[in-house]
């Protein structure tokens, strides 16, 4: 019975797991780089860069480069995966061809729509605008439009004629029309707290 099950755990799961202890690990770093580089010298950082200030301190040199190299990484990682995501949403609408499995003359637009995104996000950069900024206002701003989206999703999920037998019960819409009654709630005083609150700055 332990062999069995053993062969078939799910190895998904496993490199779930192992994602989640990493990105704890890395966050429990950061805390404790905090903790003995910063706090002592009274310094709150601002920018992402000021993260590698710990490594350039303990190591030196090779210490700051490594630090900035990995930074330089997963910014891109980040980046090119984001820039990718909205070609994927845009791609997978219009019906066009898509996958980083073809070619780029195969999937041409979806290729052309990264490709601007990510360019678009660097003008960004480049204009100086903070884009911790543009983020905390795209959430905002989502949250506004939530209703908009959810509310059609709701009803089809609801409807046998759709549906089918999969078609959610009385329990199911209940707690679905909660949720939309909530986000419609937050939908209402989202710009308006964010007014009040000056971007939420206080």
């Amino acid at each position: 019975m332990l062999r069995r099950g053993a062969d078939e755990f799910d190895h998904a799961a496993i490199r779930d797991v192992l994602l989640r202890v990493g990105r704890n690990r890395g966050r429990l770093e950061a805390f404790v780089v905090g903790a003995q580089v910063f706090l002592p010298r009274h310094i709150e950082p601002q920018l992402p860069g000021a993260a590698a200030l710990g490594p350039a301190l303990m190591f030196g040199r090779l210490g700051l480069i490594v630090a900035l190299l990995g930074m330089f990484f997963a910014f891109a990682g980040a980046a090119i995966e984001t820039a990718m995501s909205g070609a994927y949403n845009l791609a997978q609408f219009f019906g066009w061809p898509w996958g980083k499995f073809r070619k780029p003359r195969d999937a041409a637009r979806f290729t052309l729509t990264w490709m601007i995104t990510f360019a678009l996000s660097a003008l960004i950069i480049v204009t100086g605008i903070d884009p911790v900024s543009v983020v905390e206002y795209s959430i905002v701003f989502s949250v506004v439009i939530l209703p908009f989206t959810y509310f059609p999703v709701l009803v089809v999920a609801g409807d046998r004629g759709v549906m089918g037998p999969f078609a959610n019960g009385w329990l199911a819409n209940g707690l679905g029309w909660f949720y939309l009654i909530l986000i419609t709630v937050a939908a209402l005083l989202a710009v308006p707290l964010l007014i009040i609150t000056h971007g939420g700055q206080g």
